[in-house]
């Protein structure tokens, strides 16, 4: 209890507890969120226009780029707004309970699926690349549909422990009641709680997968490496085959190549 806090207006005590409605830096903090939504909009929109439109391009690692885009335009279109309106106006939270629910459910679901997305990604690419006779059993149109079934639900269903723990406060001052307008989403529930659900997350999402991803690409380097010393072998040797069989042989190890060296990349921004 502050004895100063009885002559307050409420204006005057949500910026005392609460801080400015606004965020400080706004204006930069916008203008650099609108050139990643311009960016990644229009990025994101072409990767799945493409896939969706030529059939050629329904490849499996293709679905994975497809549903990783969806995730990303799911941030952008719908997070990112909500995120910019937040820092317009830190308080009141407008949406209600649900919309509380709605907005950590969003972001917990789109980051746990890219991580995941990203993980079978390079699944995908070590069996097509270190197993490529049980890749064309295994890595199928109706395979790859079903996995991302599974990754979007197992990441709605883990986002569910952290939403559950956040909702709707209002500020509540000794000697005056709730405070009007002073309706925040935050954490409702207790910290030590929710630092469990943080850890364990933290884990699960991103200790293991980071590991899992960092093995399969070493297993991959060293077959690709182990492949290329073998054809340079070969045709030392004069062993080689006929100079288009070579040739064949040559551009299917460099569009192999060339795409894990892609999904390598993806990984190191992940």
């Amino acid at each position: 209890f502050d004895l100063e806090d009885l002559n307050l207006t409420h204006e005057e005590l949500r910026l005392k507890y609460l801080g400015p409605q606004q965020t400080e830096l706004f204006m930069p903090i916008c203008v650099t969120y609108l050139l990643i939504f311009a960016v990644g909009t229009v990025g994101n929109g072409l990767t799945c226009t493409v896939i969706l439109r030529h059939r050629a391009m329904r490849t499996p690692t293709n679905y994975y780029l497809f549903s990783l885009a969806v995730s990303d335009l799911l941030v952008l279109l719908v997070g990112l707004p909500l995120e910019l309106y937040e820092m317009r106006r830190n308080y009141p939270f407008l949406l209600g309970t649900g919309g509380c629910y709605f907005r950590t459910l969003l972001f917990e679901t789109v980051c746990l699926a890219s991580v995941l997305n990203v993980t079978a990604l390079s699944v995908e690419r070590y069996v097509a690349v270190v197993h490529p006779l049980r890749a064309r059993s295994v890595v199928t149109h109706a395979h790859v549909r079903r996995v991302l079934g599974v990754i979007w639900g197992l990441a709605v269903l883990c986002s569910l422990p952290n939403t559950s723990l956040h909702g709707l406060q209002q500020l509540e001052v000794p000697c005056r009641g709730t405070v009007p307008g002073s309706a925040v989403c935050t954490l409702v529930r207790p910290r030590a709680l929710y630092n469990l659900v943080v850890q364990t997350t933290t884990l699960v999402f991103f200790c293991l997968p980071m590991a899992t991803i960092s093995v399969l690409y070493l297993l991959i380097g060293l077959r690709l490496r182990r492949e290329r010393l073998l054809l340079l072998r070969q045709e030392a040797k004069g062993r080689a085959r006929t100079s288009d069989s070579r040739r064949l042989q040559g551009l299917q190890n460099r569009n192999r190549t060339q795409v894990t060296k892609m999904l390598f990349v993806l990984v190191v921004v992940f």
